[in-house]
């Protein structure tokens, strides 16, 4: 498993170093791109060794489970804030494997498609800067097992009882962190028809993950995911804010429960915690004259990534 490095250089390649995915006006870099195709060849380093060398800025932290939607969460994400002028580029020196390198390229790809993307990519680190070209955040995504797992083996194995090494220091890092984190319910591995996953998933969150938060610092969003498959919403918006919200303090107890913060000599008890739902769009699956298989998806509603960036970049 990777380890995390700070501010050290890992001696990639240099046109590794600049790698623009998306501007403010929706184009691409594809001259670095070209480079970045010519360059890479296999007698570059493909050590797994994180680094993250800006330790002011925010990184935002999409936590929850295999097939959850991470991934997308970020992709929908990242095609509001580029059409709102934000400059969109993945982090080259994060991690410098050839692995990464290729998530890197098809995040970029899938950017400027509707096509989602595929089960395959497992971290992600892409920063977003605004108009005056400064760093305003960083998103990360990372397999979703990292955060908890539904196997077995993997249980038994303990898997779900520690945290990754570069999570850890990621957590532990001086950059303030925004944890969004899925209430999952309605994915492929069903947390809704399962009490134990959600009480698995809830007990990891508040055990492993929760200690670590700096409440003057930090922020938690609980993000309703998927919303669309229930009848509380759709691709076009929430419907039901307040029965959203209901549903899924009636699934994750605990959780809504726990993260409580007391003020006003302790008199007064608040939620620790912001409460958001979210869809990234419509799919439907497609299978192509060579026989592959890709979802292609009509985008959601500027309405839930507008919200969800309203709340990552609120002031406290």
């Amino acid at each position: 498993m990777p380890t995390i490095v700070t501010g050290e250089d890992i001696s990639q390649p240099k046109d590794l170093q600049e790698n623009t995915f998306g501007t403010a006006t929706g184009q691409s870099d594809e001259t670095v791109q070209n480079r970045v195709e010519e360059k890479f060849t296999p007698t570059h380093r493909t050590i797994a060794t994180l680094s993250i060398t800006n330790h002011t800025v925010p990184i935002v932290i999409f936590i929850g489970p295999a097939s959850s939607g991470k991934s997308m969460i970020l992709v929908r994400l990242a095609k509001y804030l580029r059409d709102q002028g934000y400059t969109i580029k993945t982090d080259p020196t994060f991690l410098n494997t050839y692995k990464y390198h290729n998530d890197c390229k098809e995040f970029k790809e899938k950017l400027d498609t509707t096509t989602a993307l595929s089960g395959t990519v497992e971290y992600l680190l892409v920063s977003i800067y605004n108009k005056s070209g400064e760093e305003v955040a960083k998103l990360l995504e990372a397999p979703g097992e990292d955060f908890y797992t539904t196997d077995p083996q993997k249980i038994k194995e303990g898997v779900n009882d520690s945290v990754k090494p570069y999570l850890s220091a990621i957590m532990t890092s001086s950059n303030p962190k925004i944890y969004v984190t899925l209430t999952d319910l309605d994915s492929p591995i069903s947390f809704r028809e399962n009490v134990e996953y959600r009480k698995g998933y809830t007990r990891r969150f508040l055990e492993h993950f929760y200690p670590c938060i700096d409440i003057k610092r930090d922020r938690i969003i609980l993000l309703y995911n998927k919303i669309d498959k229930t009848m509380l919403g759709n691709i076009h918006g929430c419907t039901n804010l307040k029965g959203a919200r209901k549903d899924a303090e009636l699934n994750y107890p605990q959780l809504f429960g726990s993260m409580k913060v007391t003020g006003l000599g302790g008199f007064l008890t608040y939620d620790n915690f912001a409460f958001k739902t979210f869809c990234t769009g419509k799919y439907s699956e497609d299978v192509d004259d060579f026989g592959n298989k890709n979802q292609p998806y009509h985008v959601s509603s500027d309405v839930y990534p507008r919200e969800l960036w309203k709340e990552i970049t609120r002031k406290f």
